[in-house]
């Protein structure tokens, strides 16, 4: 579905629709890259995975947010309405060093948040 820019001025809950819409989907994209970058081929649950560096972290970001499947689905208005790994503050970590999921503000990726989420094995991660 691709909107005009001027449909989201003059319709708000198309809008609304449709961050909700991806706000539902994103969950599901970045999990399936997550456990595919996390797991050692073997299959376990995630937080029994090796500890994930900021450059994976990174990767799955981009994979995620390249997705055909999302990208067809979902503007990319409502895409960049996301808080990527590339725009945070996280992005000047050394990106081998292990992630640090102590991290709590309001300006944190999509991303870290929902594989932390995953990480701590919460089922529905929130995504605001």
């Amino acid at each position: 579905m691709v909107f005009d820019d001027d449909v989201w001025d003059t319709d708000p809950a198309a809008l609304e629709r449709a961050v909700r819409s991806a706000s539902l989907e994103l969950p599901q994209v970045i999990g399936t890259v997550a456990r595919r970058h996390l797991h050692s081929g073997r299959r376990e649950s995630l937080h029994e995975t090796r500890l994930p560096t900021w450059r994976t972290l990174q990767t799955i970001d981009e994979h995620a947010f390249e997705n055909p499947g999302f990208v067809a689905r979902h503007d990319e208005a409502v895409r960049a309405m996301f808080v990527r790994f590339g725009n945070s503050r996280l992005a000047g970590a050394d990106l081998d060093s292990v992630l640090d999921w102590r991290h709590d503000d309001d300006d944190l990726p999509v991303v870290y948040l929902l594989v932390r989420a995953l990480a701590e094995g919460s089922a529905t991660p929130p995504i605001d």
